[in-house]
């Protein structure tokens, strides 16, 4: 491929978006040089481009950048660890479904029917308030056990077609185990769809995480969260607006990020 094309790809900036996003959650604070939770009053509400302060600071003093970089860690590590949870749970039960049939395809459809009747975002508040607790493996577990209904209906109405086909027959007839069928014929030929609705739902766990942190109920009490920072700098629209326009527009590179993507997987899987 040409440099030429290789620049106009859509991939190049999804792929630079990605490498920050790597280097950030491997790195941390030393890419700012600050440590995220240091306080210093005396430098408090500094604008951006400060002095030894890029993006300026809080109301306490923070390094707005050093907790920007460990709310993109925090966000985008939950999203993805919700994603796959969803995934994992949402393909196992599709996969069974499609194939067994009968009463546990009819109760998968019952309960996928019941559980996306009700907004996830408003049951991930109620499952997190019901349990009155909050930390990562809390709210990933949360955000990927509400949503999970969303993935098994795709994949039992494409499997459903698949166990139809001659050469997924013959497998199961020469013997082959169910997990070797399912991991070996039946699962491959869902990754172009798969692929596309798992970028789309990482965008919507994005969004979620930060709802959910914005709420005080996602994220522990003064944890860096792009949620969080934007529920601390709403006090400071007008004094200091660089505390939720960084966040905010973090938030808006990822998530179109994701979506770009999502729409180049599905015009090529097309």
């Amino acid at each position: 491929m040409s440099l030429a094309k290789i620049i106009r790809s859509p991939l190049l900036p999804l792929g630079m978006v990605g490498v920050v996003c790597a280097l950030t959650m491997v790195l941390g604070d030393a890419l700012s040089g600050h440590d995220h939770r240091a306080i210093d009053l005396t430098a408090r509400l500094l604008p951006p481009l400060s002095p030894d302060h890029l993006l300026g600071t809080d109301e306490l003093g923070r390094d707005q950048l050093a907790r920007l970089l460990t709310g993109l860690r925090w966000s985008v590590g939950a999203a993805f660890c919700a994603t796959v949870i969803a995934f994992c749970i949402g393909s196992a039960f599709g996969i069974l479904a499609a194939h067994k049939g009968g009463i546990l395809g009819s109760a998968l459809r019952l309960l996928t029917t019941f559980t996306q009747s009700f907004p996830s975002f408003v049951m991930a508040v109620t499952v997190i308030a019901i349990l009155g607790d909050s930390g990562f493996v809390a709210l990933t577990l949360t955000l990927g056990l509400v949503t999970w209904p969303v993935f098994s209906r795709v994949v039992y109405a494409e499997a459903r077609s698949l166990f139809q086909r001659e050469y997924v027959q013959a497998a199961e007839m020469t013997g082959m185990s169910k997990m070797r069928l399912y991991l070996h014929h039946v699962l491959p030929a869902l990754i172009p769809t798969l692929s596309v609705l798992v970028v789309f739902h990482f965008a919507e766990m994005i969004v979620a995480e930060g709802a959910l942190s914005f709420l005080g109920i996602g994220a522990p009490l003064g944890a860096a969260t792009w949620g969080a920072m934007l529920s601390e700098g709403r006090g400071y629209m007008l004094e200091a607006p660089w505390l939720t326009l960084a966040p905010a527009f973090a938030m808006v590179i990822i998530i179109v990020s994701a979506h770009r993507l999502g729409q180049y997987l599905r015009n090529i899987t097309r």
